[in-house]
Formats: structure tokens, C-alpha cells, sequence
């Protein structure tokens, strides 16, 4: 979001205290309704004019790839739905040659907020990510050579994308995967999976899941990198981390996890027994009224499965049980401001200890 000078301080500084990488969402909406964004709800409101304020990942990428040196940088997740496969092959490819190969293309299916509104078609969203899939590789992999393809969404005849990957090797792709078909077109074609916060018995299974299906396709199982992107919740003082929790803006967010997750905990969930959570839910439909209705429904229980959340040591542990499970890169979107506004500083601070303590020897990173 605006200034756009503190994106690009924020990537700097993350690259000189030794992060891995940084990650953008790509989105035309954010996931809070205009209706709560009030001063009463957030402090937040008093500097920023709404959720919906989003800069386009891409050209944020490639200015950020011009002004740092090390650091990768993720788009997490773009789909094919806004992006026709073709352009998107293009862009991540200027990206690879702007960033001297340190891009990585996440890709999901798609949320209906980002689709809908905007009079795209959100049928089929798992098919179109799988053909969009093909055709991407197709093009990179063609190296100038026309390509044709006949597919269900998309055709090409004597198509050609002549810019070539930057290095030897194609710009990664990552899946944000978390249905059995998405995890196995993950285990086909990805070279890493992105899901959100889960539990460490179910990242395990899901894990076991694309590796199996990486054999099946003749690939190696471990190809696929095992990452995830997690919301945190943190604080040194462990007793405050409850009413962080029970945040108006930190419960909104789990309205996009699937009516099962509610269920599993004994809890009426906020769309109906059969709703999706990302795939239903538009938050600009939300009235003032409505929407605390909904997001009223969201117990404690539901927001500590769906983060990472406690003192900067018990993050670390919730990271080492999943690392234990198979996970090797995490994406910390810190939403503690959400709650509190005045903790921005010292939650990134706190990230920074935990950061700290993963790279301790003996650590399971």
C-alpha cells in the first residue's frame, strides 16, 4: 500500500536482517467489508482509506527487484482467471531477468472476491488453474519455438513467447493447494506448495499427499518445496494474546476457511455448511450489520487453528512442530496490528526473535 518508498524500505530491511525471501498478495479487494472499516473497529481507518488498498504485485516485484540484491520475492498467489497464462509466462519472465532469477510464481485458483466483482468467470476454477498451468510451462519451456495447444479454456496456434528465463532454470512455481485435486496438480507441476496455517498432522498428510503424486507423475517427491503462509499473532506478553485474538479485524479473516473447519470445532459456520470460505465470500456484499453478524460467529478456537500466535518462543515451537511435519519456508504475515495498531513496531520485532531462534544450531529449520 501507499507511499510506495516503504515497500521498497521494508524489502531492504528484510534483506539486511536476513530473511529468505518477501511475498505479496495480489489483490483488487481486500478481506475486510468497506462497512467496518471505521475508527470505532480499527485505528487503522485514521491512516488508511479502506482494506481494498492494494498496489499490483507485479510491478511491485520488479521495482523492489531493481533496488535489492539477495532476497527472493513471491507473489502469493496471482491465478490464471485475471491473468491470461500467455502474459503471465511474460511477466514472471521480465520479473526473472529484473530480479536475476529470484522471482517465485505462486498460484492458486482463485478467490471469488478478486473474480466475480469484475465480471470475470469463476466456474471451474481448479480446471483453469491446471490449463494455465500447461500452457505457462509449455511457453517457458518452448524457447522461442512456436507452441499450439487445445485446451478447454484456452487455444494456441503457433504461439511464441520469445524471451527466455534468465539463468538455466525456469522461475519456480508454488501452489496455494489444499482440496486432494489440488494437491495433486501441486505434486504434478509445482516446485513448491503454499497452503495457509494448518495443524502439523494435517500438513503432514496433505504433504504426503503431493509427494505421492509427484512419484506417480515420474518426478522426484522432494522437488516440491514445503511452505506455507501463515498468519501471526504475537506479543512478548503472552496474557494479552487472547483479546488480541478476539480482534473484529483478526476474526474476519478466518471467514475464508471452509465450513469444515467450523464444524470440526463444534461451531455453526458463518456461510453454511457448504460454503468454501474464499470461494463465497465477497466482503463488499457486507453491510455494517451483516457483516459483525457473520464475523461475530468466529470462536477463539478457530482463530488459534487458523495462526500462528503467542510470545515470540512459542511461535517458534508452533514452527518446529511444523517443520517436524515437513515444512521448509513460512511466509509470516504479521496481523497483529490488526488488533492493536501501536504494536506494529514491536510485533516485527518479535518476528525478528523468532527469526533469531530458528536459526539457533540444533533448531529444526
Amino acid at each position: 500500500m501507499p507511499p510506495f518508498e516503504k515497500v521498497i524500505q521494508q524489502a531492504q530491511r528484510a534483506e539486511t536482517e536476513g530473511y529468505d525471501s518477501v511475498w505479496w498478495p495480489c489483490h483488487l479487494m481486500g478481506w475486510h467489508p468497506r462497512s467496518i472499516w471505521r475508527t470505532e473497529i480499527t485505528e487503522l481507518a485514521r491512516y488508511q482509506k479502506s482494506a481494498d488498498v492494494y498496489f499490483d504485485p507485479i510491478a511491485a516485484m520488479a521495482a523492489v527487484g531493481a533496488h535489492t540484491e539477495r532476497i527472493r520475492l513471491g507473489v502469493g498467489v496471482t491465478d490464471v482467471i485475471r491473468r491470461h497464462p500467455a502474459m503471465l509466462a511474460q511477466s514472471i519472465l521480465t520479473l526473472d531477468h529484473i530480479t536475476r532469477g529470484r522471482v517465485i510464481l505462486g498460484l492458486g485458483s482463485g478467490e471469488q472476491c478478486n473474480i466475480t466483482p469484475y465480471g470475470l468467470d469463476f466456474r471451474r476454477p481448479v480446471s483453469r488453474l491446471e490449463e494455465g498451468l500447461k500452457i505457462i510451462r509449455l511457453l517457458w519451456e518452448s524457447r522461442g519455438e512456436p507452441v499450439n495447444f487445445t485446451g478447454q479454456f484456452w487455444t494456441l496456434q503457433d504461439a511464441v513467447l520469445g524471451l527466455e528465463p534468465y539463468g538455466e532454470r525456469c522461475p519456480p512455481i508454488w501452489i496455494a493447494a489444499h482440496g486432494p485435486r489440488m494437491l495433486k496438480i501441486t505434486g504434478r507441476y509445482a516446485d513448491g506448495w503454499l497452503p495457509t496455517m494448518m495443524a502439523p498432522e494435517e500438513y503432514a498428510d496433505k504433504l504426503n499427499v503431493i509427494r505421492q503424486a509427484a512419484r506417480e507423475a515420474g518426478r522426484d517427491p522432494q522437488a516440491v518445496t514445503p511452505g506455507l503462509l501463515a498468519y501471526v499473532i504475537i506479543d512478548e506478553d503472552r496474557s494479552i494474546i487472547p483479546k488480541l485474538m478476539d480482534s473484529i479485524l483478526v476474526k474476519g479473516l478466518c471467514l475464508l476457511l471452509p465450513a469444515e473447519v467450523f464444524t470440526r470445532f463444534g461451531c455453526e459456520p458463518p456461510f453454511g455448511k457448504e460454503a468454501v470460505g474464499f470461494h463465497d465470500y465477497i466482503p463488499s456484499r457486507f453491510g455494517y450489520e451483516e457483516a459483525l453478524r457473520v464475523i461475530n460467529k468466529v470462536p477463539r478456537e478457530v482463530v488459534e487453528y487458523y495462526t500462528l500466535h503467542g510470545t515470540p518462543e512459542d511461535v517458534a515451537e508452533q514452527l518446529q512442530a511444523l517443520a517436524q511435519a515437513g515444512l521448509r519456508h513460512v511466509v509470516l504475515w504479521n496481523i497483529t496490528a490488526f488488533a492493536d495498531l501501536s504494536k506494529v513496531r514491536s510485533s516485527f520485532q518479535c518476528l525478528n526473535r523468532v527469526k533469531q531462534i530458528l536459526d539457533e544450531p540444533g533448531s529444526e529449520q
